[in-house]
């Protein structure tokens, strides 16, 4: 059977490759703001005389947590831009960026803390992370899994400082007592 309605015909709104283009800017420059961020909290934190301590361990040498640490906050940055491909405005967002803040803060927090403290404070950051993990994973399962690098070393980091200070409290490390010396 014809019909004799006329065709309508959609053109396309715009450059095809525009959009293809800003999503790719979008990445690079929301990728390396965290990073550019932690070098302006870096240079805040030398001229008020605090060096960041960066989480190395077994061994490795303090640039490695360093380098560790940046990809981390890339990789956070990267999560960022996952959440702004679904075009939702919601909180999750503002999960992620408290999460990106406290971890830029991590390393100027961590030189007057002991391992009992620093370990509480890895695991509050470890449960925060989670909790952010879970709600923007439910917007973009990409930006959840993005954030798994993050929660491994925060894990860690928080069970090797529970470690240390379990294995010198008292109810679990050997205790020295000036006992009197055995009768000869």
């Amino acid at each position: 059977m014809a019909t004799t309605a006329q065709f309508d015909i959609a053109r396309p709104r715009g450059d095809a490759t525009r959009g293809t283009r800003d999503s790719v800017l979008a990445f690079f420059a929301l990728t390396g703001l965290p990073v550019g961020l932690f070098g302006l909290a870096n240079l805040l934190g030398e001229a008020l005389g605090i060096l960041p301590l960066y989480f190395s361990p077994f061994g490795l040498p303090g640039w490695a947590g360093a380098v560790a640490h940046l990809a981390q906050l890339a990789l956070l940055g990267s999560a960022y831009w996952a959440l702004t491909q679904r075009d939702l405005h919601t909180r999750s967002r503002f999960w992620l960026m408290a999460l990106i803040a406290a971890y830029i803060a991590l390393p100027f927090v961590t030189p007057p803390l002991d391992s009992l403290q620093l370990s509480m404070v890895c695991t509050g950051l470890m449960l925060l992370a989670i909790a952010t993990a879970t709600r923007i994973g439910a917007v973009s399962p990409l930006a959840g899994w993005l954030t798994a690098p993050l929660m491994a070393v925060l894990g860690l980091s928080s069970v090797m400082g529970l470690a240390i200070s379990a294995a010198y409290a008292p109810p679990f490390a050997i205790t020295q007592v000036n006992q009197a010396a055995p009768a000869a």
